[in-house]
């Protein structure tokens, strides 16, 4: 990330020009101490002198003054887990100031502006009071607006289009977000395959591969989005309910999804016990939530976006193309956190029996505090050393 160092900036391109402070004195018509109080930071250019300074050394203007309104997608993804942690870690008021003056600092910059509008999208809930968290999640339509208008980018459309549909959704306009995303469903037209066929055409088998691989992670990861969603649908039709969590279950175990984090692949097991406790069957939600505790404690940390050994060439796409890169969106402390509080503070496993809840407790417990994964272990005894099933 570049800062405004226009001093640095004359003092280089003058001597790679091999000129002395007269000499470029001489040129743009001011003192040789002018120059040299410019080289020291004493003082800066007039600005009607910048673009002649900027052409007598062949640069843009903004390089001249050191400073670039786009950042890098590594300098993106660091800035976005930077913040992360300090949400983690400092005082809310803080970062949130931080965070701002940076947004204003790159406000040109529409990757940057979608992965901070992610950043407060994912953080709100961590604001100390309702009334700072509205504001938050209001703070992310203006923003997502800027990106949709501004950017040119049908990508960054889509994505921004998306965000502002969740701020809207989160703030409880749900008609907003109908506005936003119901465009008309159309039959399945097959490009993705016509795009598969066209490599292999070429004789790009191995592109073709990768790309038939990366539709399908996606649309396997889709179908169990939609499948829990669907379970929450029908938590009142018994025998539907159990068909739809087998379907789900069954993707999961075929395609190794327990091994790739994604929130529908834990998430369905949280839905499923909601709706066996609605159906009156404990016994099946208590097993549903050791399937959730099984799934959370078998994350190995630091947390990734990742494919698995089905899934072995969706790694580096989702580095490209993923905006805050493959690392959480959330730091490690808050994600462990909420493992814990996706189920201590649900306010529908209150129905549980006493009975019930100490035998869950005592199994989940062992899930957790047995798993291989130290860093889970590390996390319970940090804030707790049991799993409740009520708030």
């Amino acid at each position: 990330m570049n800062q405004l160092n226009i001093s640095k900036c004359i003092t280089q391109k003058r001597k790679e020009k091999g000129i002395t402070q007269e000499q470029l004195a001489e040129h743009i018509g001011v003192s040789k101490a002018a120059v040299s109080k410019w080289e020291s930071g004493q003082s800066y250019p007039d600005i009607l002198l910048l673009p002649e300074l900027a052409t007598f050394f062949n640069v843009s203007v903004d390089e001249l003054l050191g400073y670039s309104p786009q950042l890098t997608g590594e300098d993106i993804k660091k800035i976005y887990h930077k913040f992360a942690h300090d949400f983690a870690t400092r005082p809310f008021d803080e970062v949130m100031d931080e965070c701002n003056r940076t947004i204003k600092k790159y406000y040109a910059c529409f990757p940057f502006l979608l992965a901070m509008i992610q950043l407060l999208l994912n953080h709100s809930a961590m604001a100390e009071t309702e009334e700072m968290k509205k504001a938050i999640l209001q703070q992310c339509i203006p923003l997502s607006r800027r990106v949709k208008t501004e950017s040119g980018s049908t990508s960054d459309f889509k994505s921004a289009n998306v965000m502002e549909a969740l701020a809207e959704m989160a703030l409880g306009n749900s008609e907003a977000v109908i506005h936003l995303l119901n465009e008309k469903l159309v039959p399945y037209s097959g490009e993705d395959i016509i795009l598969i066929m066209a490599y292999q055409m070429l004789g790009e088998n191995a592109q073709a591969d990768k790309v038939n691989q990366i539709l399908l992670y996606q649309n396997a990861i889709g179908t169990i989005t939609l499948l829990t969603n669907y379970l929450t649908l029908h938590m009142a039709e018994p025998a539907l309910f159990e068909q739809i969590y087998s379907q789900g279950k069954q993707v999961i175990d075929a395609f190794k999804l327990k091994e790739i984090l994604t929130n529908a692949v834990f998430g369905i097991h949280i839905a499923a016990a909601q709706g066996y406790l609605l159906q009156q069957e404990p016994e099946k939600a208590l097993n549903a939530l050791e399937q959730y505790a099984d799934t959370v404690c078998g994350y190995k940390y630091p947390l990734k976006l990742k494919g698995n050994d089905y899934f072995n060439q969706v790694d580096e796409w989702l580095e490209d193309n993923v905006v805050i890169g493959t690392g959480m969106p959330i730091d490690e402390i808050t994600v462990k956190n909420n493992f814990i509080k996706i189920v201590e503070e649900n306010p529908a496993f209150t129905a549980l029996r006493e009975e019930e809840m100490l035998m869950c407790r005592k199994e989940t417990q062992k899930n957790l505090i047995d798993s291989p994964t130290i860093s889970v272990k590390k996390c319970l005894q940090m804030e707790r050393t049991e799993l409740y099933l009520s708030s």
